[in-house]
């Protein structure tokens, strides 16, 4: 019983201490980690915000493409892709109204949106649903079980559906897997957590070019 006793308590330690983004990492190791006084803040909501403010933040810091290229994701961002589009206002900066976007939509956190998806599905749009295989927030069973629960009339054949490999250029480590019948997709990305373009820029890339349908999305092989 004391054996047991002492495993549960280290379980429970170990299972508090690691991070909800990516479960592979202890709390506080991945991109969007809090200062240790956030982690004790009294308010959930603010704590919350802070975090998905510093993984914007962290966006801006420099960092290298597969091809060993560098480069910085603010810069990017508000500099060619700005210039790009041509639509965006001078005064207008990428991330900048991120905090507004996150109050508003503050109050659909751990709501199901199944009956909307499946009214999407039976209009013929297409749906594309990703997690990353390391995400405790938005865990892929989770996101499994209630894609399982839409009413949609071709979920049987979905589900029937085999999962075809993903990988990456010339590398042929699988980085993932996908599925897809008539409008609904979804993808497994493996070696991902909750940021998934910053754990696997390459293989978000790809899946991005797919479902935009991209002429200049690398080849997925």
């Amino acid at each position: 019983m004391f054996l047991l006793h002492f495993f549960f308590n280290f379980l429970i330690k170990k299972i508090y201490s690691q991070d909800i983004y990516n479960f592979l990492l202890d709390e506080g190791m991945d991109p969007v980690s809090l200062a240790e006084a956030d982690q004790f803040s009294s308010s959930k909501a603010i704590a919350l915000k802070k975090r998905y403010s510093r993984y914007l933040s962290s966006m801006r810091s420099s960092s290298s493409s597969p091809d060993g290229v560098v480069g910085d994701t603010y810069s990017l961002m508000n500099g060619v892709i700005k210039r790009k589009l041509g639509i965006i206002p001078v005064n207008v900066t990428w991330g900048g109204q991120s905090g507004y976007v996150f109050d508003e939509l503050a109050g659909d956190f751990m709501r199901p949106r199944i009956n909307e998806v499946d009214e999407l599905l039976e209009k013929g749009i297409n749906i594309t649903v990703y997690n990353g295989q390391l995400d405790v927030i938005c865990a892929t069973k989770g996101t499994e079980a209630w894609i399982e629960k839409l009413k949609w009339k071709e979920l049987q054949n979905f589900s029937s559906a085999s999962r075809v490999p993903l990988y990456c250029g010339a590398h042929k480590v699988t980085k993932g897997f996908s599925k897809s019948f008539k409008n609904l997709n979804f993808y497994w990305i493996l070696g991902a957590g909750h940021f998934v373009p910053v754990d696997q820029p390459c293989i978000a890339l790809n899946m991005v070019g797919a479902i935009t349908q991209s002429p200049a999305a690398p080849a997925q092989k």
